[in-house]
């Protein structure tokens, strides 16, 4: 029997729900460490050029994106979450030692190929697993949870390279082995700690894939809505590439620099867990609109800045949106999917969010050097506007529940 929602702690949800969380901790503190420092092992070091590095980063990213689609596909297909999961944590801690033993750009391309099959493998599983086990009044908190969590990954990640930076004496060898040992026990954790989903147990009869594929037409109007609505909104998003240089703009040193990514990731740990347990008590469609709202205030202080101090504030916001509003998205398409087709349609939601944010930075990115800064800062604004507009058209996550 689920809990009330007014009579519960955080320390009351699924076992299974702490013990994603805690494998996302540890693969996005790993991928931190490893992420941060790899552009610039790769252009100083190694002497790879700005132009191959953009080469490079564009082919992951793709990679990456047309997998999450082909996982959530497959999770449902199988009726098995955990085992894509097992399998793509798996290959990411194969692909850390790469990172210190590499001598070319050709084995770094591998590891980060490898690395980035395993996000797109582990994503649209994980979500829809979250999903899977989440009471139903709860999955706010859930979704909540897991995504506080995987802030705290990175925000560790972030404190742990700059003191082995310092410490190792930019000894890029030595951090990336230290980046190779969470992976190995996220995987350890997700072998013995978490459950696989109950469909599972329901299914035992196989179909073809073909006939699988045709239950795809049981996502349903509410689910394109929100994939809609979710795929303006991203759009409105960018790299946070685009705050450093206007912080930068704005007069901040290169030491001052990461303390936006500090405030960011601050604000969306802050935010992420205490808005999903709220949108179970209220309508979710209110909280992601203030978190779209709040998109449009941070956009604001960004266009606006003459001093870093508008910077400054800009990134805590955006971050404070970010844990709002990815969180509560994805609680809105476990809501409107149901266990079978989950991952299906988490896959379809992570493709059309991946394509937009792909455009949106290719957008940003010309209008920041051929226009200026405040203009694409106005224009994200004006994005997350209209997907304001579209919100009432969402069904109640109230509703749904009945």
């Amino acid at each position: 029997m689920e809990q009330s929602v007014e009579k519960y702690s955080v320390f009351a949800l699924p076992k299974s729900i702490w013990s994603i969380g805690l494998v996302t901790l540890l693969v996005n503190l790993s991928s931190v460490i490893i992420f941060s420092l790899s552009p610039i092992y790769l252009t100083t070091i190694l002497g790879v050029s700005t132009f191959n590095l953009g080469i490079l980063e564009g082919v992951v990213e793709a990679t990456s994106l047309f997998t999450r689609i082909f996982s959530g596909v497959l999770s449902d297909y199988l009726y098995r979450r955990k085992p894509i999961l097992i399998f793509a944590y798996a290959l990411s801690a194969l692909s850390r030692p790469i990172f210190a033993i590499a001598t070319s750009l050709g084995w770094i391309a591998g590891a980060r190929i490898i690395d980035r099959v395993s996000n797109g493998l582990q994503a649209t599983p994980r979500e829809a697993l979250v999903g899977d086990l989440a009471p139903k009044s709860l999955k706010g908190a859930c979704f909540g949870l897991r995504q506080t969590l995987s802030m705290v990954g990175s925000f560790a990640g972030a404190g742990i390279v700059m003191f082995l930076m310092h410490h190792t004496n930019e000894n890029y060898q030595i951090i990336f082995w230290v980046a190779a040992v969470p992976p190995i026990l996220a995987v350890l954790a997700l072998i013995f700690f978490v459950q696989d989903s109950p469909i599972a147990e329901r299914h035992h009869a196989k179909i073809s894939f073909w006939a699988h594929l045709r239950h795809t037409r049981h996502l349903n109007k509410q689910y394109w809505r929100v994939v809609f609505v979710a795929g303006i909104f991203m759009f409105s998003n960018y790299s946070g590439a685009y705050m450093i240089l206007q912080g930068t703009n704005q007069g901040l040193s290169p030491s001052q620099v990461p303390i936006l990514m500090v405030l960011q990731n601050l604000f969306a740990f802050a935010s992420a867990y205490p808005m999903g347990r709220l949108s179970d008590r209220f309508d979710r469609r209110i909280l992601i609109g203030v978190g779209f709202i709040i998109t449009m205030i941070s956009n604001a202080f960004f266009a606006m800045a003459h001093e870093p101090t508008f910077v400054l504030i800009g990134a805590s916001l955006w971050g404070l949106q970010m844990g709002m509003t990815q969180s509560l998205l994805l609680t809105k398409v476990a809501d409107t999917t149901f266990t079978e087709i989950r991952g299906t349609g988490f896959g379809i939601y992570y493709l059309i969010v991946g394509v937009t944010i792909f455009l949106s930075n290719t957008l940003t990115g010309w209008i920041f050097t051929h226009k200026s800064p405040s203009a694409a800062f106005w224009l994200s604004a004006c994005v997350a506007g209209i997907a304001l507009l579209f919100l009432p058209f969402l069904e109640s996550s109230q509703k749904a529940k009945r």
